[in-house]
């Protein structure tokens, strides 16, 4: 046998049994879906959107959140604020999979984005991947009359000169 021919058939029957394995492994996230809901003023979802968005170096940069938050706060041509940013990201480990199918209650990967800044996000096993999602909350405020105040005019008081005698009910005196 020659250099040439080594026997390598024995890697490539690893190689597919460990294909079986790959959505097991984890993988850096380069894609997340944003799903957009809108909430009207009774307090009900009227809308649902959604898309798919390509992150950079598992991050969703702050120019490219707000260049999505202001392109979606108009719906049916009315403006919308938003209520909160929800961030969903499975980052569990290969040997925890085992556990979060037995106890999904045991863990969160539900994160609150108080701030609008970068969000990053973890590496996620293949299989949980196309799971991760950011949530964006608007609500329609109420359309409520502008308040008009009543203009108010202060007018100075004359300030009079008091005196002690002022107090001290004497009668004149009648002569």
């Amino acid at each position: 046998m020659s250099d040439s021919e080594i026997d390598d058939s024995w890697l490539e029957e690893i190689e597919k049994q460990e294909e079986e394995y790959d959505i097991f492994y984890k993988d850096i996230t380069d894609i997340i879906r944003v799903t957009y809901i809108y909430i009207n003023e009774t307090k009900n979802i009227y809308h649902i959107k959604k898309e798919k968005i390509d992150l950079d170096d598992n991050k969703l940069n702050k120019e490219n959140l707000i260049f999505l938050l202001k392109k979606n706060k108009t719906h049916n041509n009315s403006m919308h604020k938003i209520i909160s940013i929800l961030q969903y990201n499975i980052d569990l480990k290969a040997d925890e999979v085992n556990l979060f199918l037995k106890n999904p209650n045991n863990f969160n990967f539900l994160n609150i984005n108080e701030k609008i800044n970068t969000i990053k996000w973890e590496d996620t096993i293949n299989l949980f991947k196309d799971m991760n999602t950011l949530y964006i909350i608007y609500y329609k405020p109420h359309n409520k009359p502008k308040k008009t105040t009543k203009k108010i005019y202060i007018k100075q008081k004359l300030k009079r000169k008091k005196s002690r005698k002022s107090y001290l009910k004497t009668p004149p005196d009648t002569k």
